[in-house]
């Protein structure tokens, strides 16, 4: 091992980064393709007040998939994952403060 001033960076270099088989690949692209088909039928279909639940429920989904698969969120260290989980948390406040602002201009409730 060399004691130079790119030792660092040498030792760097040789951290093995494990590839995502394309089976894995593949499945969770198939995943996100469903649940974006299924989007499309919920935008098309007569659900009433649901419809905005359930597609903020399939859009919740497909984030957590794509942070889970796509981010590496399955072989991150704790820290990774608190940030992940602070930026959901932050999202959702956001929407939740939109509704509630929209619920009670809207429908008059409060």
């Amino acid at each position: 091992m060399s004691h130079g001033p790119n030792a660092a960076v040498h030792a760097q270099e040789s951290i093995h980064h494990e590839a995502t088989p394309n089976a894995r690949s593949y499945a969770t692209f198939a995943v996100l393709a469903g649940m974006a088909v299924l989007a499309l039928f919920i935008g098309f279909s007569d659900l009433g007040a649901m419809k905005v639940v359930a597609s903020l429920a399939v859009a919740t989904v497909q984030a957590c998939v794509l942070a889970y698969f796509f981010m590496d969120l399955r072989s991150a260290d704790k820290l990774t994952w608190l940030a992940a989980a602070s930026g959901f948390f932050w999202v959702f406040l956001m929407f939740l403060f939109i509704l509630t602002d929209f619920i009670t201009r809207h429908l008059g409730v409060l």
